[in-house]
C-alpha cells in the first residue's frame, strides 16, 4: 500500500472540539449510572462507525457544508462549481443516488467482534441532519422514498452487532444543518452555529430542541438497549445554543435507566466520560475517558479500499490507552457502497488473532496511579506499563516499530510466576531483591502482555 498522510483533520479549529472552561470531571451520584460506567470501563475496546451521504460523495463527514474553510476536510469536492448556497442544495440532492448496495451489517459485526471489540457507536445522524434510521419526524432519512438506500441502517447495525455479543451506542449530533430551525437558508450562513439569535427567537430555538429531543427518544425507544448516548457538536451548548441537556438526560434515563451520556467537550455532570479526539494522553488519567482515533485517514472511507494504519499501531494505541486508564474507540467507516476497505478488513482479522491470545490482559483491567517501577536492562527499546486485575499484574511492552524483541526487564515486584500471553519464554531472576524478567517473544509479536503472579 502506498504511503498516505494520516495526520488528523483540524477538527478543533473547526469547532468540533471547542475550547471551554473545564470545572473538572464530575462522577455520577446515581449508583445505577456509576455501575454502568464501571462496566463500560471493563470493556476497554470499541468501534465508532461513520456512514452517511457524505461518504457517497467522497467527503470526510458532513464538514464540507461548514462555512469556514479550514482545510481539505471542509472543502467541497474538487469538481464542484457554484456558490455556498448551490453546494448546500447539491449536497442534499445526493441522497437521491445514495444506494449502498454492498452494505452488510452482519459482515461488519463479525469482523469487529472477532477483532475483540466489545461495543459499537454508530452515527445515527451527523451534522448534516441526515438520519441513518427510520425517524418518523423527518423525511431526511435513509428509509425515505426518495433515497434508494431504503434501509434502516441503524436498526440493522444494532441487531447484527448484538447478535455477535457486542453492546451498542448512539452517536447523535446536536447540530442539524438541514433543519430550518437551525440553519435558516433565507439568511446568510457564516459558520457552524445556528444563524440567528436563539435568545431573540426563542420559539424557533425551542422547536429545534424539541425536535432533537424527540429524535433521541425515538432512538432510545425503538432500537433496544444502548450503553451510551454519545452527543457530538460540542459548540451546541448554553448560553449561546442551550440544548436543555438536563431535560434531555432525564428523558433519556426515563427510557433507558442507567444509560451513560457523553455531552462531548461541554464538561459537567452530563459528560460521564471524556473523549479526547485523535490524541492519546501521555500519562495516567484518573477519571473515565476514551480516546477516539481513526484507523483510516479520517472517520470514514472517502475512496474505495481506503488506506489504513498498520495493525501494530492499533495494538500499540490500545496498550498505551488501557495502561493510562482509558478505553479505545477506533474509528472507520464503509465507502459509498457500504463496503469496508480491504485494508481495514485485513487489519481487523490480524487484530483478532492478537486479541484472541492477549485479551485476558486487556479486558477488566485497571490502570495504576502509582505503578511499580520498570527498567529495561537489555534488548531493543520498548515502552513498559503495568496494569492490574484482581491480584494479577500484567506487564505491557510496546515496541517502537511494531516488532517485539528479546528483552530483560527489572520490575519492583516480587514475581513468583511470569508467562507471556500468546507464547514465548519468560524466565525470572532475583537481583538484590528485585525481579528481573528475561523475555523472548514469539515471532511477529506486536506487543508484549506478560502475566505476573506475585509471591
Amino acid at each position: 500500500m502506498a504511503d498516505f498522510d494520516f495526520t488528523p483533520d483540524n477538527l478543533e479549529a473547526a469547532g468540533a472540539l471547542s475550547p471551554t472552561f473545564d470545572p473538572g470531571y464530575e462522577y455520577p451520584d446515581d449508583p445505577q449510572i456509576g455501575a454502568s460506567l464501571e462496566h463500560w470501563r471493563d470493556l476497554k475496546f470499541g468501534v465508532i462507525i461513520h456512514w452517511g451521504i457524505y461518504t457517497a460523495i467522497g467527503q470526510a463527514g458532513s464538514w464540507s457544508l461548514h462555512r469556514d474553510r479550514l482545510g481539505e476536510f471542509t472543502d467541497p469536492p474538487d469538481d464542484f462549481v457554484g456558490s455556498d448556497a448551490d453546494y448546500h442544495r447539491w449536497y442534499y440532492e445526493q441522497r437521491h443516488s445514495f444506494v449502498g448496495d454492498d452494505f452488510d451489517a452482519d459482515r461488519w459485526a463479525t469482523l469487529c467482534a472477532d477483532a475483540g471489540m466489545k461495543y459499537v457507536v454508530f452515527t445515527t445522524k451527523h451534522h448534516d441532519g441526515f438520519a441513518m434510521y427510520d425517524t418518523a419526524l423527518s423525511n431526511m432519512k435513509s428509509t425515505a422514498e426518495d433515497c434508494p438506500l431504503s434501509r434502516d441502517i441503524f436498526g440493522e447495525v444494532t441487531s447484527a452487532f448484538r447478535a455477535h455479543g457486542m453492546e451498542t451506542g448512539v452517536y447523535f449530533s446536536k447540530a442539524d444543518w438541514a433543519r430550518p430551525d437551525y440553519w435558516d437558508l433565507a439568511r446568510p450562513l457564516h459558520d457552524r452555529f445556528a444563524n440567528y439569535d436563539t435568545k431573540e427567537e426563542s420559539g424557533r430555538w425551542d422547536r429545534f430542541v424539541d425536535f432533537s429531543h424527540a429524535q433521541i427518544a425515538e432512538l432510545l425507544s425503538n432500537y433496544g438497549p444502548m450503553n451510551v448516548l454519545w452527543l457530538d457538536a460540542g459548540w451546541v451548548r448554553a448560553p449561546r445554543e442551550d440544548f436543555k441537556i438536563d431535560q434531555l438526560a432525564a428523558l433519556a434515563r426515563s427510557i433507558q435507566p442507567g444509560i451513560l451520556i457523553v455531552d462531548r467537550e461541554v464538561h459537567g455532570p452530563h459528560e460521564n466520560y471524556r473523549t479526547p479526539e485523535q490524541e492519546l494522553p501521555d500519562r495516567y488519567v484518573d477519571y473515565p475517558w476514551e480516546s477516539c482515533m481513526t484507523w483510516t485517514r479520517t472517520w470514514c472511507s472517502t475512496m474505495k479500499d481506503e488506506p489504513a494504519r498498520p495493525t501494530w499501531e492499533i495494538v500499540a494505541n490500545l496498550l498505551r490507552i488501557v495502561a493510562r486508564g482509558g478505553n479505545y474507540l477506533v474509528g472507520f467507516g464503509p465507502d459509498s457502497s457500504g463496503a469496508l476497505s480491504v485494508h481495514v478488513e485485513r487489519g481487523l482479522r490480524e487484530l483478532g488473532g492478537w486479541m484472541c491470545n492477549h485479551g485476558e490482559g486487556i479486558y477488566g483491567t485497571r490502570a495504576l496511579a502509582a505503578p511499580p517501577r520498570v527498567v529495561q536492562k537489555s534488548g531493543a527499546d520498548h515502552d513498559w506499563f503495568v496494569v492490574e486485575k484482581s491480584d494479577t499484574l500484567y506487564l505491557y511492552g510496546v515496541p517502537s516499530d511494531g516488532a517485539c524483541s528479546a528483552a530483560s526487564v527489572m520490575i519492583d515486584v516480587d514475581v513468583a510466576e511470569a508467562s507471556i500471553l500468546g507464547g514465548g519464554v519468560a524466565q525470572i531472576d532475583i537481583d538484590r531483591g528485585v525481579s528481573v524478567l528475561h523475555l523472548v517473544p514469539e515471532e511477529n509479536e506486536m506487543g508484549y502482555v506478560v502475566k505476573l503472579t506475585r509471591r
